[in-house]
């Protein structure tokens, strides 16, 4: 039997940075499937939110991101994050990510929709997620107590007392049980390539939740997806994410022939539910939308990634408005759990994006989920030194397993459909029949976490009869106070049910 004290399933931020946290105690393995590059992580842009500048404060942060969380959010934890920011970008500077400075040697500050203030710590102008992907992953590589398999995760193992022990593996050949004394912790991303049009990678499709969910942990908040207003679509269907910070720096968004999306230019940098909406609205009436960073200074030195990807496709960021879109970001909900990833099963953590702490509520604040990757990451670290061990790892037979390769073929039907019924705008009617129609997916795919993904997201969708943050119901559409709290699902009793557990 392989085993080690933590297993870790996932290879961005968070997977990395709790790894880096529980190997100070304890030999740690780490699922690592395809990789950093794999993960949304190392897509990141923007950068990282942190009050570290001159009349900033943790407190007007806080205030911040429960502002954009449309009353979702609980307060606490949010102020705890806050908080925690400033610590979050030293660690990482002592880690080597190299964040952009200005000529006087402080860190250069970018702006965000939603954000009062500049504090996004940016490294590479636009390719922060890489540099901290690329710093944590080397030093995970480095460290004599971290195990690395390049393997997938496909069950949660659990004893006979429903604690997990373990996970079971698949290489491509054969199936591992790889036990965990301690713990393991699930930081597989989110779900944005079950709609087809998104920023994420081919493999955010829902996995941890899935994994989650069949071990009987309570899934929270899953209709709360995320679309980004800014995306690029390439002729092939390739997308691209243009970064908020670029509105930041004095982008704004034009309609054909150059009209101004909004009366008031200040509009560029509201939150990103209200930013796409208005440009779903736009397309809806015909028109065409563009990010215009005509007028940016030197837009093409400081956003050089987006700059030379675009100019492979033909196009001039300096010199030409860019059309955007709309497209799946980021996922709010996830598996319930506290900051520290403990979820409703013993032994059993969520981290990252495949977790739901009600820092984001509602719709996520810009920036902010690097910051929760890490922050999660070091308290899971602490959080593990006290976890008991298992009595046994003696996993019971799986029920279930995850089969990934079932995910490709079922994309192909699964992908138009919830971007056509639940996508950016939704309705009763259309949640009903993407429901049917996920059912017939689910009888060909039976294995498949994707479709299990989507129907959780439908039935979650369905659930709230009203439109709050990033959850746009056309046959109601305005927020509606008794449902001003979380939902919650679990296998348990396979009955969505909501009740307050947050402040």
């Amino acid at each position: 039997m392989e085993a080690a004290g933590v297993v870790i399933v996932g290879a961005g931020i968070a997977g990395l940075a709790a790894a880096l946290a529980a190997a100070e105690a304890e030999d740690v393995c780490v699922i690592a499937g395809d990789g950093p590059r794999a993960s949304s992580s190392a897509r990141a842009q923007g950068g990282l939110a942190a009050a570290v500048g001159e009349g900033d404060d943790p407190e007007l942060h806080a205030e911040d991101t429960l502002r954009a969380g449309a009353g979702l959010c609980d307060a606490q934890r949010v102020r705890e994050l806050a908080m925690e920011a400033p610590g979050v970008v030293a660690w990482l500077t002592q880690m080597g990510v190299p964040f952009d400075r200005d000529s006087s040697g402080r860190l250069a500050l970018g702006r965000e929709g939603g954000h009062t203030r500049g504090r996004i710590v940016h490294a590479g102008g636009d390719a922060t997620g890489h540099f901290i992907t690329a710093a944590l992953w080397q030093a995970v590589v480095r460290h004599p107590r971290i195990e690395i398999r390049r393997e997938h995760c496909v069950g949660i193992a659990q004893d006979a007392t429903g604690r997990a022990v373990g996970v079971w593996t698949w290489d491509g050949a054969r199936q591992r049980f790889v036990a965990a004394r301690r713990a393991v912790g699930l930081a597989t991303g989110g779900v944005g390539a079950i709609f087809g049009r998104t920023s994420n990678p081919p493999s955010a499709v829902g996995a941890g939740v899935t994994l989650a969910y069949h071990a009987g942990a309570t899934l929270a908040n899953l209709e709360f997806v995320q679309f980004h207003p800014t995306l690029w679509l390439g002729r092939d269907g390739e997308a691209m994410l243009l970064s908020e910070a670029l509105r930041g720096a004095g982008a704004v968004l034009v309609k054909e022939g150059g009209a101004p999306l909004f009366a008031n230019p200040q509009d560029n940098l509201r939150t990103r539910d209200v930013v796409a909406l208005a440009i779903a609205s736009a397309e809806a009436e015909g028109h065409r939308v563009y990010l215009d960073a005509t007028q940016v200074p030197d837009v093409a030195a400081r956003f050089p990634s987006i700059a030379v990807r675009l100019r492979g496709a033909g196009l001039d960021l300096a010199s030409q408005p860019i059309p955007v879109t709309p497209g799946a970001h980021f996922l709010m909900g996830g598996v319930e759990a506290d900051l520290a990833g403990r979820t409703s099963v013993p032994g059993l953590f969520a981290l990252g994006e495949t977790a739901c702490t009600g820092v984001h509520g509602a719709n996520r604040l810009a920036s902010n989920s690097l910051l929760e990757c890490v922050v999660m990451g070091r308290r899971f670290g602490r959080a593990v030194w006290e976890e008991p061990c298992a009595r046994t790892t003696a996993p019971e037979d799986p029920v279930w397993l995850l089969r990934p390769e079932e995910d490709e073929a079922a994309l192909v039907e699964l992908a138009p459909m919830m971007w056509r019924s639940v996508g950016l705008v939704r309705d009763e009617t259309g949640l009903r029949a993407a429901l049917v129609e996920l059912e017939g997916i689910a009888r060909r795919y039976p294995g498949s976490g994707a479709v299990l993904a989507a129907s959780l997201i439908a039935r979650s969708a369905l659930w709230r009869r009203e439109s709050r943050g990033s959850h746009v119901r056309m046959d109601a559409p305005a927020p509606v106070p008794a449902y001003a709290r979380p939902s919650q699902i679990s296998m348990a009793d396979r009955v969505l049910t909501s009740v307050v557990t947050m402040n």
